[in-house]
């Protein structure tokens, strides 16, 4: 979604009767952008509109300056409460005609928006990035676009506090492992309830690095043998299995509950059954957001000796009987992939743990393999996570769990407004899961999914398929080693009918209501 820069001409419209009469359509469109949290004003804007409202108070309405002072500054507190404040950025073109007209044009390009104006001007020179507000008012009527994901409209609802927080960081200049890294990592760590949690630079990487990790601690050496099997689902992201084949093991594919798309716990002491003491590990994938079986999984490892990396990439914030993914196996691997519940400006991850050596052996090896980088043990990586990452993680982290309560609103709303279509599964939720829906992802159990994601399409709404083709159909896996245990029918099943619709937390609930009325005409 985009974001508007309204000009000084239109936000003075709005404080002013005779202009308000004038120029409906700059009313129209301050209180559109009001109610919906898309308006901006430049910072370098506010000068003049203080000065010409004053001017105007005290010439054509008879007011003291000491009483238009007092209006005004009301005002200015109004406009600053209902719209973001965004700077004018270092790199306006002073040269360009009219200064104040670069500014804010300037600030409109920086947050990728537009600046909505009556002049005439400023149309003419910058119509790419400007526009009246009648053109306005007519682009927002067409048919509504429903994204995925808006991660602009999430980014600019905490503007203020991801700018400060990466201004802090430029100011330092402490890009690498400065302060916010050691603070995010113990915020994670309280967050999850674990004792070291440590930042790293993918969540790809977190599942590398803890594999590597308990190769060195369980085997005493840099990587696990090709006979050593590590069991985990095939219905997931490559990234899961890939990370096991870097590690030097080789994956076991075994199947998921069809209910809650993860891993089945009552086969994997089949597997044990038959695979022995070759079967090392482990690594449950918390799906879509709603946790494993996390009660059968651990006392199956604690029974059979097994670790457990729990690849949390997308349930940050999720919760097994109240408490949390990424607390329970020998290692929880976090992605704060843009897209993530808890995302940041490009990739990053976490690694979370109770074990005081598996965290010494990850912060060698994502620092080149050693305590010292110019005298290093282990083979190693550069997998550091980003101080400017770790600055908009934490600016982000504070609003973690408003964020998931709202997915979860959005969640119930549409499982209520679905769940009479008898051609179609809302995702289940086990009595002892908290899930936090970082997908909404249906299984179509009667018709085509690829027909109704199509017909979404048409209609301006966005869907994906999370995932096409399980991971033992890919070529990576076929070529490189695999191990597949009994029937992987429900993962085939769920990758040829599941779809995942919109869902984030800033949401409108008019598009909520669109996607499900036309996810139920389709049925007609």
């Amino acid at each position: 979604m985009r974001f508007y820069v309204l000009d000084v001409n239109v936000i003075l419209d709005n404080f002013d009767t005779l202009r308000r009469n004038k120029y409906p359509a700059s009313v129209e469109v301050y209180n559109y952008l009001k109610t919906r949290g898309l308006g901006c004003i430049s910072s370098a804007s506010l000068d003049n509109i203080k000065f010409l409202k004053i001017r105007d108070l005290i010439l054509e309405k008879g007011y003291t300056k000491k009483d238009a002072e007092m209006i005004v500054k009301h005002m200015l507190k109004d406009l600053a409460t209902n719209f973001k404040i965004i700077k004018t950025p270092s790199y306006v073109n002073i040269e360009d005609g009219d200064i104040e007209d670069a500014q804010i044009i300037a600030t409109a390009k920086a947050i990728g928006g537009k600046v909505i104006t009556r002049d005439e001007g400023i149309l003419r020179k910058y119509g790419d990035f400007s526009i009246s507000p009648e053109e306005f008012l007519k682009e927002v009527n067409k048919k509504p676009s429903i994204p995925m994901l808006d991660l602009t409209l999430q980014t600019f609802s905490i503007y203020e506090q991801i700018e400060s927080s990466i201004d802090k960081v430029i100011q330092k200049s402490n890009f690498i492992l400065g302060e916010e890294v050691t603070l995010l990592e113990k915020k994670v760590a309280e967050y999850i309830g674990t004792k070291y949690a440590i930042g790293v630079s993918s969540g790809t990487d977190a599942l590398v690095l803890s594999l590597r990790a308990l190769s060195i601690q369980i085997k005493n050496q840099e990587y696990w043998d090709r006979d050593d099997l590590v069991i985990t689902t095939p219905f997931t992201f490559t990234a899961t299995g890939d990370a096991i084949l870097r590690s030097g093991a080789t994956p076991l594919f075994v199947d998921i509950e069809l209910e809650s798309y993860t891993i089945n716990p009552e086969l994997i002491k089949k597997v044990l059954d038959k695979y022995g003491s070759k079967v090392k590990g482990i690594v449950p994938v918390h799906l879509y957001g709603h946790p494993c079986n996390m009660d059968e999984i651990m006392d199956v490892a604690r029974e059979y000796n097994l670790f457990v990396v729990e690849d949390c990439a997308q349930s940050f914030g999720a919760k097994w009987d109240e408490k949390m993914t990424g607390s329970f196996g020998d290692a929880g691997c976090f992605s704060f992939f843009p897209s993530k519940n808890l995302g940041g400006f490009g990739d990053g991850g976490m690694i979370t743990t109770n074990d005081e050596e598996i965290a010494e052996l990850v912060r060698m090896l994502l620092k080149h393999g050693g305590k010292d980088k110019y005298n290093v043990d282990h083979i190693g990586y550069n997998a550091r996570l980003d101080t400017i990452q770790a600055a908009v993680l934490l600016a982000k982290m504070q609003y973690i769990d408003e964020f998931t309560e709202r997915r979860r609103k959005i969640a119930s709303i549409y499982n209520e407004e679905l769940k009479d279509l008898n051609w179609l599964k809302t995702p289940y939720e086990h009595p002892k899961a908290y899930h936090v829906y970082h997908q909404y992802t249906i299984r179509l159990t009667e018709k085509d999914r690829n027909q109704l994601q199509k017909y979404l399409k048409e209609n301006g709404i966005s869907s994906m398929v999370y995932y096409p083709v399980p991971l033992h159909k890919m070529k990576v896996f076929v070529n490189n080693g695999m191990e597949i245990f009994e029937s992987l029918e429900n993962s085939e099943l769920a990758s040829k009918s599941v779809l995942s619709l919109p869902i984030e937390p800033l949401m409108e609930g008019d598009k909520v209501k669109v996607v499900i009325k036309k996810v139920a005409e389709w049925n007609l």
